[in-house]
């Protein structure tokens, strides 16, 4: 897929600036939630907990969120200062130690996902929600082909 007008921003800077705009309001959002004490960074331990309950390593999440294992740990120790994960012990090795949310964590990824669906409905309104729903499934296509090699 080649163009002769190279002008514009290619796919890449669409989805950073993209991610920017909801990066954006999701701080405003924050601001006024009730869940002040958070950052759009912790959304790197929120994410890959929502789909295990019963926990996971920090080494794991690091590597899930692709950031060091020293940044996921500072994410995790203000989340677990201000109660939203704690850690526990993992039943599968005595020497390592689980991270899984706590009822405020549960309750902050609830209404965080339904932030999320508020944003994919002004998106929807905006542009047509089948060119959303196109968007979901050709991201979620990239995203396991990615995943596959």
């Amino acid at each position: 897929m080649s163009s002769t007008n190279d002008r514009g921003p290619m796919v890449g800077a669409l989805l950073r600036l993209a991610n920017q705009t909801m990066t954006e309001q999701l701080v405003r959002w924050l601001e006024t939630s009730g869940f002040s004490d958070l950052q759009p960074a912790h959304s790197a331990v929120f994410q890959p907990l929502w789909d295990v309950p019963e926990g996971a390593r920090l080494t794991s999440l690091a590597r899930q969120s692709r950031i060091t294992k020293q940044s996921m740990s500072a994410l995790v120790d203000h989340l677990e200062k201000h109660g939203y994960v704690e850690r526990v012990a993992d039943p599968d090795d005595a020497r390592a130690s689980l991270v899984r949310l706590t009822a405020r964590g549960r309750a902050y990824a609830k209404a965080i996902r339904q932030f999320a669906r508020e944003c994919e409905a002004d998106m929807a309104r905006r542009v047509g929600a089948r060119r959303i729903e196109d968007l979901r499934a050709t991201l979620e296509l990239l995203r396991e082909s990615w995943l596959a090699g």
